[in-house]
C-alpha cells in the first residue's frame, strides 16, 4: 500500500478504469490517459480514440490543519468520457446499436468511482470518492461526425504529515526533569565548583 500524493491518487484513478478494459468489461472504450491539452488541439485528431476517458486533476479546496503536523488536503478530480456518432447528435449522448453515447460512459463511470477509495490498487490513507459537479466539455458536429464530451468532476481528501516536525516538536516536548547549579565564590577557581546543587523540577 501507498501514501497518497496528486500523482498516487490521478494514477490510482487511472488503473481503476483500466481495469474494465482488462478484464473486458469495457469492450467498447479505445483509450483511457490522463489529460494533456487534447482538446486544445485545432485538428481535432483526438477525436479519433473515441469513445475515449480522460483523467484530469481540477485543482484543491481549502487545507484544514487538523493538529501542528497533520493537514487535511480536499482535491477534485475530473474524469471526462468522450463518445462519436456519424448517425446525428441524439446518437452521440445516447448511443446507437454498437455505438455507446457519452451518457452510458458517464453513467458507467459514475458507479464505479462513488464512494470508492482506491485500496483496490494499493492507495491508502485516501477519503471515498465523492460526485462532484457534471459539465459539457463539447456537444457539436465536425468532420461529418457528431462528438459529445462530458465531464464528471469526484472530491476527495487525505491528510499530509509533516515527518520532519515530528522529529522537531519530540525535540521540543521532552521534559526536563532537573537542574544541576555550580557555584563559584573565587573567580580564579572557574570550573572547579565551590557548591553545587541538583534540582529536581516538578511536572505539572
Amino acid at each position: 500500500m501507498v501514501s497518497p500524493d496528486l500523482s498516487i491518487v490521478e494514477q490510482g484513478i487511472k488503473e481503476i478504469l483500466a481495469n474494465q478494459i482488462e478484464s473486458k468489461a469495457w469492450p467498447w472504450i479505445r483509450e483511457i490517459k490522463t489529460y494533456g491539452g487534447e482538446f486544445d488541439d485545432d485538428t481535432l485528431i483526438w477525436v479519433n480514440s473515441f469513445p475515449a476517458i480522460w483523467i484530469a486533476f481540477v485543482g484543491s479546496g481549502t487545507p484544514k490543519k487538523t493538529s501542528n503536523n497533520k493537514t487535511q488536503y480536499p482535491l477534485t478530480f475530473a474524469v471526462l468520457v468522450g463518445s462519436r456518432s456519424v448517425r446525428n447528435e441524439e446518437a452521440r449522448r445516447h448511443g446507437a446499436g454498437a455505438d455507446i453515447g457519452s451518457f452510458e460512459m458517464l453513467s458507467r463511470v459514475q458507479n464505479l468511482l462513488i464512494g470508492n477509495d482506491l485500496s483496490s490498487v494499493n492507495v491508502k490513507g485516501l477519503a471515498a470518492l465523492e460526485l462532484g459537479k457534471t459539465k459539457t466539455i463539447f456537444n457539436t458536429k465536425t468532420r461529418g461526425q457528431s462528438i459529445s464530451v462530458l465531464s464528471q468532476e469526484f472530491t476527495t481528501q487525505y491528510t499530509i504529515t509533516a515527518s520532519d516536525r515530528d522529529r522537531e516538536e519530540a525535540e521540543t516536548e521532552a521534559y526536563i526533569e532537573r537542574i544541576n547549579i555550580d557555584y563559584y565564590f573565587d573567580p580564579k577557581d572557574f570550573g572547579i565548583a565551590d557548591e553545587s546543587d541538583l534540582v529536581e523540577l516538578k511536572k505539572d
